[in-house]
């Protein structure tokens, strides 16, 4: 329910708030409403760093771009090619099907194979790793030179990539794709070359097109305009043409030979992911589409697609029809080709919440357990180990509001407050940069760098997404009660600016578009720079899952329809992505010979069962479950591999007695046995006395004891997580419960609204409160009331009296009016009443409270009338619905 702000928690704000300050004419930093961020480097106090790998976080990203005049702006980072930009040629790109790199004499292509791609265990370490080889089936090169000075960024959009080779007058530019089979290669100062460290095996000659396959039978083409002849000199291939194309064939046939011809001249300038939210039905609908240019009379339009699981696997009827029979191979999964200008996929959004409701729980314990999180301190002032503490307190202000403890819930928002508001100000009380706590705008990429960085977050723009996630998290519980602060002249301008930098629309002029996403793959990459010969990678993919699920909620609270639907996309297609490559939870993907349930870190070349740290083996899932919050329901979508997961663990582990983040374990156990959960917690989790960063054992240290005990809990009160109903709002959630449903959701508006499920049930939801039909005492759940009621039987007396557990009812009449007189049973924050006049339009009010009961007088009512009425009511935290009953006639 939303606070607003009493006396005596203004006055404590204003004490914790950080005084605006006055940006002098000489500072350079930019103010946006009540904050600013610097344009310069700030002052970083290096000797007060005694780590030197710390000191080494402080810096900046590479001065150097390798880009060409036809690339300006904000320059795109964390994508898979983004090596291009960094090195004098590059690093592995993984561009599956191939695998391709900027060397001197040219671009090295190769391709994964099945038998290029080990499983192999280091039992010592307890970690797995699925690795394809790095290796040259051929180069592309030019005819007058094997030396190339460079190799720049000449284009891009949204999944291909324009890179340019030159020396003096001689070019080569190369286009190519993540999901493409082609590479495309366009000459100036000379004419193609293909060399070949083992001379191939030729299998088609037409002249112009050539079939041929390595030397370990992997099936290629090369291609070239009709009168441009291919000279074969053994492992050495010219070619007079300007323009040529090669393509990664499924197979050695002249039927694919012929197919994929029709594409070979069709170069693709242009590609783009555009989506459609639909706000009544939670469908996703993305459409992938490319642009292309004949580079000969009669080339097709369009080109062929290699298609991921998570795309093939949810593609529209009409995109399906369009597939071929053959697949490729890649360490993703086989890709399926579709031949068109483009192809259309459908997702189902799911719904975010801004915290489970309190339901099943013991309230006075999760007080005791809210009161000691007040004594947890960040373990770091860096923008990840700050941003981890944000979150916790973040989580847990709206479980301490449910309890009805409005100081507790408002003291911890009020640290959340004190903290952002020192963040997003660049200046001291002088006007001067600050040396710490502060955001600097880095125009020569076009990025906000926080320092104090961490983890690359700087010097190679690592993680923005999980960094800054946290501190949407922290701004969208303050604005869910105070929009106020919310508001671009207050704060909610450095907010927005915050989530341009790795989540920006497009066409924006500060930022690249979607920094962190990568469209076409599905999911994020973490890595800046991606200078690794694995490619990009991403470990931590619920941080990911929770930036888009911030975003949704400071959308809601904002009122900001373009970034709901754009983090609603964010949110559902990682999802999609994480559910086939991390999880894999349609056992498709992964090697048989991969033993953990879960990849712990995602690259573009390999796949890790491993941390950037030296961990256990709980750590290696659970980076991928953290943190706990209200958009982690998706966790718990498939419980068939939930179990499957769990139970490698604990049979890996060999008890449930857990070496670290023990809560975490419970957290992920609850969505399919949450009595177990509760049963390994109750004798835990009270062994972590006071808040000790340094001993995660059972508590992980950006979680606590009352979140975990609260979503424990709560997720044996609701049921199973059921993401086939859906909901004409963002924030909720469904679950089953012993076959019965469970709806939650969370109305942001300062009025109430109805909430319509998709499977019919309707909700109406109070203003800035949470909406459950889950009883509090974990009975079953309540059949959603009748549009239509049936009326129930006058009670005998003078008045309509009735009598339940949480409440009792009086109604009466006289004088043309009824006087309603509903007193809760124990504390009740708001009772609202619907009721209708003798079958007319339904009228809902918000009912006065007087002496600990609330009273409705109803004007015009009858004694012949019939009065048919309900309530809503909260009861220390969740919300509540009473049946329809009748009075009169």
């Amino acid at each position: 329910m939303k606070k607003r702000w009493t006396l005596a928690a203004l006055s404590l704000s204003v004490l914790l708030i950080v005084p605006m300050q006055q940006i002098s004419a000489n500072t350079p930093a930019q103010q946006i409403g009540k904050g600013s961020y610097s344009l310069q480097y700030p002052p970083i106090d290096f000797d007060a760093i005694g780590d030197p790998g710390y000191a080494d976080q402080q810096k900046e990203p590479p001065a150097q771009i390798y880009r060409t005049d036809n690339v300006e702006g904000p320059m795109p980072t964390n994508r898979w090619w983004s090596s291009l930009a960094v090195d004098r040629f590059s690093n592995n790109h993984y561009a599956h099907p191939f695998s391709v790199k900027h060397q001197e004499n040219g671009l090295n292509v190769f391709y994964d194979a099945p038998h290029n791609v080990v499983v192999h265990e280091n039992a010592q370490a307890g970690t797995w790793h699925i690795t394809g080889a790095i290796s040259t089936d051929f180069t592309i090169g030019h005819s007058a030179t094997d030396s190339f000075n460079d190799a720049k960024v000449d284009d891009y959009s949204d999944w291909y990539v324009k890179g340019l080779l030159q020396d003096g007058d001689a070019a080569l530019a190369l286009t190519y794709g993540v999901g493409s089979p082609y590479i495309f290669a366009e000459y100036e100062g000379g004419s193609a070359e293909i060399n070949f460290p083992i001379q191939p095996q030729v299998w088609a000659n037409e002249g112009n097109v050539i079939g041929f396959s390595t030397h370990d039978n992997k099936h290629y083409a090369a291609y070239a305009p009709e009168g441009s002849d291919w000279q074969l000199n053994g492992s050495e291939w010219e070619n007079p043409a300007s323009f040529i194309s090669v393509a990664k064939l499924p197979e050695a046939t002249g039927e694919m030979l012929q197919t994929f011809e029709e594409y070979a001249f069709s170069i693709v300038r242009n590609s783009r992911a555009d989506y459609n939210v639909d706000n009544e039905t939670g469908e996703v609908r993305t459409v992938y589409s490319v642009e292309t240019e004949a580079q000969v009379d009669g080339a097709k339009d369009g080109t062929i697609f290699a298609l991921y699981p998570h795309q093939s696997r949810h593609l529209t009827d009409s995109s399906e029809a369009q597939l071929l029979s053959q697949t490729i191979f890649t360490i993703r999964g086989d890709m399926k080709l579709l031949p068109s200008t483009q192809f259309e996929t459908s997702l189902q959004y799911t719904g975010v919440l801004p915290s489970l409701p309190n339901v099943g729980t013991d309230t006075e314990r999760l007080r005791g357990y809210l009161e000691d999180a007040q004594a947890d301190y960040p373990t770091g002032q860096d923008t990840y180990e700050l941003g981890k503490y944000l979150g916790k307190l973040a989580n847990l202000a709206p479980i301490a509001d449910q309890t009805g403890d409005e100081a507790l819930a408002d003291s911890f928002r009020d640290e959340l407050q004190s903290n952002l508001e020192d963040w997003l100000v660049a200046t001291n009380g002088n006007g001067e940069l600050k040396s710490e706590n502060l955001f600097y705008y880095n125009k020569n990429w076009g990025t906000l760098l926080g320092y104090h960085a961490a983890h690359g977050s700087a010097v190679r723009m690592n993680d923005h997404h999980f960094h800054y996630g946290y501190f949407v998290k922290a701004a969208a519980e303050i604005a869910r009660v105070n929009p106020e602060w919310a508001a671009e002249e207050e704060w909610g301008g450095m907010i927005d600016i915050l989530i341009r930098d790795f989540a920006t629309g497009r066409d924006d002029e500060m930022f690249p578009y979607l920094r962190m996403f990568d469209p076409y793959s599905g999911h994020s990459w973490a890595d800046g720079l991606a200078t690794f010969d694995s490619g990009n990678n991403q470990e931590s993919s619920s941080e990911a899952m929770h930036a888009w699920t911030n975003l949704i909620l400071w959308a809601e609270a904002t009122n900001d329809d373009e970034l709901r639907d754009r983090a609603i996309y964010l949110y559902t297609t990682e999802m999609s992505a994480i559910n086939e490559y991390f999880f894999d939870v349609h056992d498709e993907i992964h090697p048989e010979a991969y033993q953990p349930e879960i990849v712990t870190i995602n690259w573009g070349g390999k796949m890790d069962h491993a941390t950037w740290w030296n961990s256990g083996m709980v750590e290696k899932y659970a980076i991928n479950w953290l943190p706990i919050h209200g958009g982690a329901l998706y966790l718990g979508h498939h419980p068939d591999y939930v179990e499957r997961a769990y139970n490698e663990l604990h049979t890996r582990n060999g008890s449930s007695d857990w070496n670290l983040w023990a809560n975490m374990v419970w957290a992920y156990r609850a969505f399919t046995n949450p009595d177990d959960a509760i049963n390994q917690m109750n004798a835990k989790i009270d062994d972590y006395d006071q808040f000790n960063p340094g001993d995660e054992r059972i508590i992980e240290r950006g979680s606590t004891k009352a979140q975990t005990y609260q979503w424990v809990t709560s997720l044996r009160a609701l049921g199973q997580v059921d993401p086939t109903v859906q909901a004409d709002t963002s924030t909720y959630a469904v679950f089953t419960n012993n076959g019965e449903r469970v709806y939650v959701a969370y109305n942001y508006s300062d009025a109430p609204t109805t909430v319509t499920f998709t499977d019919g049930h309707t909700a109406q939801v109070a203003a800035n409160s949470f909406y459950t039909n889950a009883d509090l005492d974990q009975s079953p759940p309540v059949e959603p009331p009748n549009p239509d009621p049936t009326p129930e039987p006058e009670q005998p007396g003078g008045g309509d009296n009735r009598d339940h557990e949480h409440y009792q009812v009086s109604v009466t009449k006289e004088n043309n009016q009824a006087t309603v007189l509903f007193t809760p049973k124990g504390n009740s924050r708001y009772v609202d009443i619907h009721y209708r006049i003798n079958g007319g339009d339904q009228q809902n009010f918000r009912m006065n409270e007087e002496d600990g009961a609330r009273v409705h007088i109803i004007q015009g009512v009858r004694e012949s009338d019939q009065l048919t009425y309900r309530f809503t009511y909260e009861r220390e935290g969740p919300q509540f619905e009473t049946p329809w009953y009748t009075f009169g006639r």
